[in-house]
């Protein structure tokens, strides 16, 4: 195999000039040698071509080198899996998953569970970020919010950074409730609150919502509030990491506990508690003294389930005496076949 032997320091600009010139040898490792670099080009190469290189990067020699062909990246799950496992299974392979950090999240069916670690595999061989694979054991659930995972690929590490909308999140995925098909509605929502304002996170976890919020915005104040220890933990360290200290407060209890300790006038509240909203509803109705907006989330089935949430809403408020406007409803997100989560924009009236 012909190599082109540079200085390591010309590297980048030898790579760049070769290709462009359609002189490199693609399917061949690039090597390293006492800082130099061998790059593979075509066997048959014209000295006008290499007379073009030696103008922009200088010296350089043509040697004879040995290296190796570059595997190839399969591009898709199914085509790694096809041959490995039943062809008529791999229709039932999952065409979407979770990326959290390094870790990504899968909901393996039942029939494919003897082929969990070939899909695990997969996964890892065609997305070059990911590095550990968890399957998931059980819905989202308990005091802390957490779900019940599996391993069936990759390296047993589950703690992770994770970028999202210009921010960092350090966190592990078996102790905090983590969702990265939020991050649009979180910027849908960082984008609503006005300068001045003082926010609410009711179930901040370890601090998406709050810390956007707070990064997008010069002059807030933001109260994030959970009770998950381990939430919590990662929520200050997130804190320091996205530079918020002082508009970002994080407060560890349960919501109706410490709701006492949170003073002053309140804007807006946050309710990213899909599973049991309802009940604290009240609460933060009385933290924005029904003056200000929520931004509420719940489960409904279809069919027509921002109605249907949007009734209860109402019916929960009046309930209590308050008044409320619904000025905005969408579908977050599909959770099971026709169930979704809906999130509501709400208009406190005194």
């Amino acid at each position: 195999m012909k190599c082109l032997k540079v200085a390591v320091w010309k590297g980048g600009e030898a790579v760049r000039i070769l290709g462009k010139l359609g002189l490199r040898e693609f399917e061949f490792k690039i090597l390293r040698d006492n800082g130099f670099l061998l790059i593979p080009i075509k066997q048959a190469i014209a000295n006008s071509d290499l007379e073009k290189v030696k103008e922009k990067i200088g010296f350089f020699e043509v040697v004879e080198c040995e290296t190796e062909k570059v595997e190839k990246r399969k591009t898709s799950i199914v085509e790694f899996l096809r041959g490995r496992i039943p062809e008529e299974m791999l229709k039932l392979v999952p065409s979407s998953f979770d990326v959290v950090g390094h870790v990504a999240i899968i909901k393996i069916p039942e029939e494919l569970r003897g082929f969990e670690g070939l899909i695990g595999q997969a996964l890892i061989e065609t997305h070059k970020n990911i590095k550990t694979v968890l399957a998931r054991e059980t819905a989202v659930g308990g005091r802390f919010r957490l779900r019940g995972f599996r391993l069936v690929a990759g390296e047993d590490k589950t703690e992770t950074f994770h970028r999202e909308n210009g921010c960092i999140f350090f966190l592990d995925v078996k102790k905090a409730f983590f969702s990265p098909r939020l991050a649009g509605e979180r910027l849908r929502v960082s984008g609503l609150v006005g300068e001045g304002e003082t926010v609410v996170d009711m179930f901040a976890g370890v601090g998406p919502f709050s810390i956007l919020i707070a990064k997008r915005h010069r002059n807030v104040r933001v109260y994030a509030v959970d009770i998950n220890p381990d939430a919590f933990s990662y929520l200050k360290k997130n804190i320091v990491l996205n530079r918020v200290e002082g508009k970002v407060l994080p407060i560890l209890g349960d919501i109706e506990v410490v709701a006492k300790e949170i003073n002053g006038k309140i804007d807006r509240a946050i309710m990213n508690l899909p599973e049991d909203s309802f009940k604290h509803l009240k609460t933060a109705y009385r933290l924005l003294d029904g003056d200000g907006f929520i931004h509420f989330y719940c489960f409904e089935d279809e069919p027509n389930p921002i109605e249907k949430a949007s009734g209860k809403v109402r019916e929960v408020v009046e309930g209590f005496g308050g008044n409320c406007k619904i000025v905005f409803g969408r579908l977050v997100k599909e959770i099971a076949p026709r169930r979704w989560m809906v999130g509501l924009d709400i208009l406190l009236k005194n």
